[in-house]
């Protein structure tokens, strides 16, 4: 992987350390992802004349994603990232749902088309699907821009049971857990092997541009590491229904990869973290508090929970979740009371020095559990 917005030995100590923590051999101090947005003076491209175009517009995706990765500031282990893609509900559009994107606020929804789950098509892309064209171009055209300079991701795959529920409506599909269990099973099994297939279809583009790959949780591997787990739905089911509907998928989704990042969203998912956790497959779980709620440090039974079964663990600090904290604070708690070697701090700073400062805290060996 190269770059040229990250001094050469800051660089080559990064791609090492984020390497070692999927080895479970970080040396020093846990995996630092600290980056300053906007920290460079400078006039962002001209936006197109609608928001739908600020996300379908490829000449102007590209031209706006150089020019933040170009004037951001990555402290630690950080790399430039950037991942193509029309909203969390991008999937089910490729699967011929209507989709309404919302860039300013960074997200997008569907309508349900499943009206019958005895007449539905079966769930796989249609070449000549217009969204499905669309994330190849801007695909193709991130990993060409991108090479030399930032690493182009993996998707955001909501292709399990939170695709079902984007394509049949969250309401409907939760009933239909209950009354047509069968019906939902199989439509679990066809979103399988959907991931499968969009895993291999995307590895043939970014593998071969040599700057490894991520994805939208951050982290990098000179192989394949996705985030598995986009199942927010679960928040509003049992253990019982996750077993039956949502285990097998995530795990054949961790199957995918080299190296796995499961997207734990909020309180309401913890019931399900002893299944999640018993995945051999699996390398680490992302902590989402959730916003309202206190900070990473004041969750440290789940945090030593998902380390003392053998995983790794990400915390978030960034807009809407836990941006308010004070970092300093959080990463001292989180290096004494974890095990660092398995521990991922990702967070957005609000300068330069603050940046800086939090990896020279993390670097202090008084300040991390032996």
């Amino acid at each position: 992987m190269q770059t040229p917005w990250i001094e050469s030995r800051q660089l080559a100590r990064a791609l090492q350390r984020n390497e070692a923590f999927w080895e479970g051999t970080l040396d020093d101090y846990p995996l630092m992802w600290i980056t300053v947005p906007n920290a460079l003076p400078g006039r962002p491209p001209d936006e197109p004349p609608s928001e739908e175009a600020l996300w379908t517009d490829v000449g102007y995706v590209l031209d706006s994603a150089e020019y933040q990765l170009s004037h951001t500031y990555y402290a630690g282990d950080a790399l430039p990232v950037h991942n193509p893609w029309l909203g969390p509900d991008q999937v089910a559009a490729w699967l011929g749902a209507e989709l309404t994107l919302a860039p300013r606020l960074n997200t997008s929804w569907v309508k349900p088309v499943i009206q019958d789950w005895n007449e539905r098509p079966r769930l796989a892309i249609e070449p000549a699907n217009r969204w499905w064209r669309l994330y190849l171009e801007l695909l193709h055209a991130s990993v060409q821009r991108g090479r030399g300079r930032w690493v182009t991701t993996y998707p955001d795959l909501h292709t399990g049971i939170d695709g079902l529920a984007a394509l049949r409506g969250p309401e409907r599909l939760l009933m239909d857990l209950v009354e047509q269990p069968e019906a939902v099973s199989q439509a679990m099994g066809e979103m399988t092997e959907l991931l499968r297939w969009i895993v291999e279809t995307v590895s043939a583009v970014l593998l071969p541009a040599g700057q490894g790959t991520s994805n939208w949780t951050m982290g990098w591997s000179s192989k394949r590491f996705l985030c598995v787990g986009q199942n927010d739905v679960t928040c509003m089911i049992s253990p019982e229904m996750f077993d039956r509907f949502c285990l097998a998928d995530t795990v054949e989704s961790c199957r995918q990869a080299d190296h796995t990042i499961y997207h734990l969203d909020g309180p309401g998912a913890l019931k399900h973290l002893e299944r999640i956790l018993a995945i051999e497959e699996l390398d680490c779980v992302q902590w989402i508090q959730g916003a309202g709620n206190p900070p990473p440090s004041r969750w440290l039974s789940v945090l030593r929970r998902i380390q003392e079964a053998g995983k790794s663990v990400q915390v978030f600090y960034g807009p809407g979740h836990g941006d308010d904290a004070d970092l300093s604070h959080e990463l001292e708690v989180l290096c004494r009371e974890l095990n660092w070697r398995r521990l991922f701090f990702w967070a957005v700073a609000p300068d330069r020095q603050q940046a800086d400062e939090l990896v020279s805290l993390a670097r202090k060996p008084a300040r991390r559990k032996r």
